[in-house]
């Protein structure tokens, strides 16, 4: 099967993915934002919907990670897993509508090309 020789790739993007929908699940939840902002939980703990989703989101996300590290080596997939940054710096311009500037888009655009240039190294080594 072709996918099973890519499958720590496979679940460091599932990661990925997740980690940054949990972020910014989290970051609406903080912010208030529809449904997102209601409380989850009350007292002794108010807990906005957004953060609790966001929490597990992000925690399912966590465990893909393991799964992956346990097959390769950390220093190949950690710099993939750098491509959440990438991610949330998009969705935060995109979907959160923060202000990025010319530096801030730089900075992610060399983020992505030294993702890229990473992935190409050998990934037959294993952990």
């Amino acid at each position: 099967m072709r996918f099973a020789r890519y499958k720590s790739e496979i679940l460091v993007g599932g990661s990925v993915a997740m980690a940054a929908a949990g972020q910014i699940l989290i970051k609406l939840g903080l912010l208030g934002k529809g449904r997102f902002g209601l409380p989850a939980l009350h007292w002794p703990l108010i807990l906005p919907m957004g953060v609790l989703i966001g929490l597990c989101v992000y925690g399912l996300g966590t465990v893909l990670w393991f799964a992956a590290v346990a097959q390769k080596n950390i220093s190949y997939l950690y710099p993939l897993a750098a491509t959440n940054y990438v991610l949330l710096g998009i969705a935060g311009h995109f979907l959160l509508h923060e202000q990025m500037g010319l530096v801030r888009w730089a900075g992610i655009s060399v983020m992505a090309v030294g993702i890229a240039l990473l992935s190409k190294t050998d990934r037959s080594v294993t952990g």
